[in-house]
Parts: structure tokens; sequence; C-alpha cells
């Protein structure tokens, strides 16, 4: 057994985890992170009965008292779980590596690929299950595979009222899985609103100032769902379903957005809340590696998305 002299924090494959990201993953984009100093803490909703879009009567006759107004605040919890995961390196491995091959860093990128899959897909599970979020399930030609029928640019332009009245922002990301991705970059209702404009293939870019959002997102994760030792079997993180949400730019007090994710970003040995350890199993002839990441996702606003499940068939 290890004893704690033989345990310590490897900077340098913190570091590498801290860089390292699957750009695939959208989960940080649309649940931006919170560094938060303490691993369960409080948060805030002030005015959740929107008191400051209230028309008050604020006239004051003399020597009278001004009419007094006041708003609610309420609070939710947060707690940021230890996600960890370690693998072994050992001795046979690390002197039979040829040069191209770098266990500690291999199996740190490993490690860390997949705790960020599975925040990936808690995440993704999370919104649609959420049976609180604004959502629709598409059907036969409303579905946006079937060019004839359906508008996909009309049913973005109609649920952005439907954030902003709920929120008071104007929803700025449109989430599109990329199977409804590949789709919707060539509906004639897309393709008829750029072609007299740009030439080329209809990327996120171009579908971003189609839609009038800041960004499209496309997320192409895929996660293995086969039992261990069958042959994999793939499937999309995200599904077919598309969703419009609010995202706040700078994450901060005061600020309504979609989703937050706490992480602890003090945690001990961490940096920015990221930690690789590494100790020596004699007994084993090996050395271990482990990746930890505090963090909580939390739907901060459920009113600051709209969910089309199923967006194609």
């Amino acid at each position: 057994m290890s004893t704690a002299g033989q345990v310590h924090i490897d900077a340098a494959l913190t570091n590498v985890s801290v860089a390292y990201r699957n750009p695939h993953h959208i989960a940080d984009l649309i649940a931006p992170i919170v560094g938060v100093r303490k691993q369960s803490d409080k948060y805030f909703t002030v005015d959740a009965d929107r008191e400051r879009f209230r028309s008050s009567d604020d006239t004051r006759a003399p020597g009278a008292e001004a009419n007094e107004v006041d708003f609610a605040i309420s609070s939710e919890s947060y707690f940021c779980e230890d996600h960890a995961l370690e693998a072994v390196i050992t001795d046979e491995e690390r002197d039979n590596a040829d040069p191209a091959i770098q266990p500690d860093i291999d199996k740190t990128e490993f490690l860390t690929d997949k705790i960020l899959l599975n925040k990936e897909i808690a995440l993704a599970d999370e919104i649609a299950m959420n049976g609180s979020l604004p959502s629709e399930t598409l059907s036969g030609a409303d579905q946006w595979d079937d060019y004839d029928d359906s508008d996909p640019v009309a049913e973005v332009e109609e649920h952005k009222s439907t954030i902003q009245t709920a929120v008071q922002q104007i929803p700025n990301t449109l989430v599109l899985p990329y199977e409804v991705y590949r789709i919707v970059r060539l509906h004639p209702k897309v393709l008829e609103k750029v072609v007299n404009v740009r030439l080329g293939a209809v990327g996120p870019d171009i579908l971003a100032d189609v839609f009038d959002v800041d960004r499209v997102l496309v997320p192409r994760g895929l996660k293995n769902t086969a039992a261990p030792g069958q042959a994999p079997a793939l499937e999309p993180i995200w599904g077919k379903s598309a969703f419009l949400c609010y995202v706040s730019p700078r994450p901060g007090l005061r600020t309504a957005t979609f989703a937050y994710t706490f992480q602890w970003s003090i945690a001990p040995g961490s940096l920015q809340g990221h930690v690789v350890e590494a100790w020596r199993e004699e007994r084993r002839k090996a050395d271990m590696v482990r990746v930890q990441r505090y963090y909580d996702q939390r739907i901060i606003a459920s009113g600051a998305v709209y969910i089309w499940k199923s967006a194609v068939g």
C-alpha cells in the first residue's frame, strides 16, 4: 500500500489535463465554468418575480412618504462532487514504450477525455429528461428534414420571443447536434437566405447569421453504449434534438443564464479545479495516475432555453 510520502500532485501532468479538451464537446460552452472557493455553498436568485419590470406608482404628494417597493431573493445549493478516474502504468509498459509513446501524458489525456465525456453525457441527459424545460416534440411534416413543409428559421425566430419574455434576454446560442446540423445546413429555407449573400458551403458561422444568433454550436461527441467486451456501439451524445438558449457572455452575479458549471477552483492541490496525482505501487511494479475534477452542473434559468425534440427523423 502506498504511503503519504509516495503520493504527489503532478504539476506538469495537471497542466496537460487543464489544456486538454475534446473539441467535439460543448458542455462548458453552454454551462460556463464558475470558479468557487468552497466545495458546497449557495447561489442566489434575485427578483424571480421580475419586480424590476413592474410599473409602480411613483407619484408623491408633498409631505408624504414615497411608495415603498422591494424585490425577493431566494437561494439554491450546489455541491462540487469529486469526479475521478485512475490508470496504471506498469514498468514493462514504460520500458517497452517507443519514443512516440508517452505513457504519463497519454494516460492523463485518456482519463481526462473520459471525465469530459461523462460531463458531456450528464448535461445532455439532464437537458433531455428535465420536464421543466420548455420544449416540443416534432413529428412528421414538422420535422426539419421535411424540406417541403418545415421551416426551422421561422421556428427559431418565433421562440426567441419565448425566451426573451421568460428571462428578458435575447437568446444568443443555437445548438444543432451534427445529425440535425447536416440536415439544416441544406434546408431550402436556409439556402434561400444565403444564396445571394455568400458563396461556398453553409457552415456554423453562416448559420449563425441566418438564425441571427451569436453562435451555432455543433456537438459531434459520441458515446459507446456497448457493454465491456462487446463490439463498440457508438451513438451521438446529443441525439437528434436542437435547442436555443441564452448563455451569459460573462458569468457573474445578477446575470440570467441557462446553466452554470460550479467548479471548486481551489480544491487541495488543484490548478483551476483540476488535479492529477501520481504515486508508486511497488507491489504492482507500476506507477498510478489519477485525474480529478470537482464540479456541479446546474440549470440556473429554465426559461432561458427552448428545445425541439426529435428535430429530425
